[in-house]
């Protein structure tokens, strides 16, 4: 597999900090708010808005007026119905008012370059709205160890940052592939909710729903994401409603084909150098193989040899939701930038695997991906 060497001296002292990730006023969340206030906008003054921002950027041109408006008409047909074929449910105004952003720049091309920008800018739309958020994956990886009592291989599925909105055709997609999939054992990495509804009893009632399901299938242990997103009440709402099991600063050992596999769980502030503590509270019992669980890579850092961590599962990044070519993702999310993407890294002897994810942020957040497919991370631990 594919693994990127970490060096401890990257470390970083986030302690004197004032914003972190995945809370509520870093500056992430706050332009997610203000482009999330266009959606209280009533659909008709949103439309003589964007005409007239249409009108004056493109310098009033009218060829290119319109071009830019007939445009901006297609994003805007094409991301109201994806709730109608239970895509994605994301509001209306903030993801076409982004996408008319992005369009305006190519507009000011000679004719006819500035067409084709458009019907490129089109064919992107569909693709990363609508095609790739239903391609979801399977990234098959190989734990090796050297324990001569296991008998067979252990098969287990890492899924993170499902962000239900409503039951879609992603989310059953999920469950059809991890029914054939059939792994001993399923873990979780955060991020149960969309901040759209990360409050709505519906939500959180359908959301334990689907966790229940995910658990028939196999046994399901999980820990919180960001404390922005899955909120103390509505997880507390959640673990009471199903039957899969929270590991929040706790961890069990499994027993699977004659290997003890001992799981950690920890609660993330995203404040690693805080949570870090947790796990000397946490890390109490002894396994042939050590799972910890922590919603962000960031922690990643924080961990030492006497640790005895064999492998890490994170999530929290979505590996950018957007990706370029040979660039990678634009943002991750992380106190350390695009240094933590998706994949397969490793310190020392630990191995860090963070999932893209299966859902979107929610609020005014695209729900897009582009060269960043949903994905199950499915592992096989092996002697």
């Amino acid at each position: 597999m594919k693994m990127i060497e970490l060096s401890n001296l990257d470390k970083q002292d986030f302690s004197d900090k004032k914003f972190y990730p995945g809370t509520e006023g870093n500056p992430f969340d706050s332009i997610l708010r203000i482009f999330n206030g266009l959606n209280t906008i009533h659909s008709i003054y949103f439309l003589f808005g964007i005409t007239l921002f249409s009108f004056f950027f493109t310098f009033l041109n009218l060829r290119n007026w319109l071009m830019l408006l007939l445009f901006a008409a297609f994003d805007w047909l094409i991301i109201a119905l994806l709730p109608k074929f239970k895509i994605t449910f994301g509001p209306t105004h903030s993801q076409v008012f982004l996408l008319l952003l992005m369009r305006t720049p190519f507009i000011w091309l000679p004719f006819p370059f500035n067409l084709a920008f458009q019907i490129i800018g089109t064919a992107l739309v569909l693709a990363g709205f609508v095609y790739e958020p239903t391609q979801i994956i399977v990234k098959q990886q190989d734990l090796e160890i050297n324990k001569s009592q296991l008998k067979a291989p252990i098969n287990f599925v890492q899924i993170g940052d499902i962000h239900l909105e409503k039951c879609g055709v992603r989310e059953r997609k999920l469950l059809s592939m991890l029914k054939l999939l059939s792994p001993n054992f399923i873990l979780f990495t955060g991020d149960f909710l969309n901040l759209s509804n990360n409050s709505d009893p519906l939500v959180i009632e359908e959301v334990a729903k689907f966790f229940s399901e995910i658990n028939a299938i196999a046994p399901t242990y999980f820990v919180p994401g960001s404390p922005a997103v899955d909120l103390k009440e509505s997880l507390d709402a959640i673990i009471s409603k199903t039957k899969a099991i929270p590991l929040i600063n706790q961890d069990l050992l499994l027993v699977e084909n004659d290997l003890t596999i001992h799981i950690i769980g920890l609660d993330c502030t995203h404040k690693p150098g805080v949570d870090i503590k947790n796990l000397a509270k946490a890390n109490k019992l002894k396994g042939d193989v050590a799972i910890l669980m922590y919603h962000s890579p960031d922690l990643i850092y924080e961990l030492i040899p006497e640790d005895h961590i064999d492998i890490m599962l994170s999530g929290h990044t979505h590996g950018g939701q957007v990706r370029l070519p040979m660039l990678g993702a634009i943002f991750t999310g992380s106190l350390y930038g695009r240094k933590l993407q998706s994949g397969i890294y490793k310190m020392g002897k630990t191995l860090l695997s963070i999932s893209r994810g299966i859902g979107f942020e929610g609020m005014g957040a695209p729900r897009v991906r582009f060269l960043c497919k949903p994905e199950i991370n499915f592992w096989t631990i092996k002697h």
